[in-house]
């Protein structure tokens, strides 16, 4: 992942768009990928208040991607995008990431 700018990975075998990297794409089981920026935001496409993460936000309609939104008031459709910032501490130690904002 590219320093605060969030990326998916396209195969350069078939195409296909994965987040996060894996070893193999899962379609064509090619192993080269490049960088695939998603862009500045997203689609919530599902949502939970638990602590478990669900895959729920979809850039172009290609990619999904899981994350915090940073509002109480998030519902499907809601327009987001990506900022860099403070995911939780782990043993004394800050762990940044991405978090998605909603868009007004």
């Amino acid at each position: 992942m590219s320093e605060n700018r969030l990326v998916a990975y396209k195969c350069k075998k078939c195409g296909a768009i994965v987040y996060p990297k894996r070893f193999l794409c899962s379609s064509c089981r090619g192993r080269d990928f490049e960088e695939y920026p998603l862009g500045g935001e997203g689609k919530v496409l599902t949502y939970t208040k638990l602590w478990a993460i669900p895959e729920g936000i979809e850039f172009d309609g290609k990619v999904r991607v899981t994350g915090q939104v940073l509002s109480e008031e998030v519902k499907t459709g809601d327009r987001v995008r990506p900022v860099w910032g403070h995911i939780r501490k782990v043993r004394g130690k800050e762990i940044q990431g991405f978090r998605f904002e909603l868009i007004s």
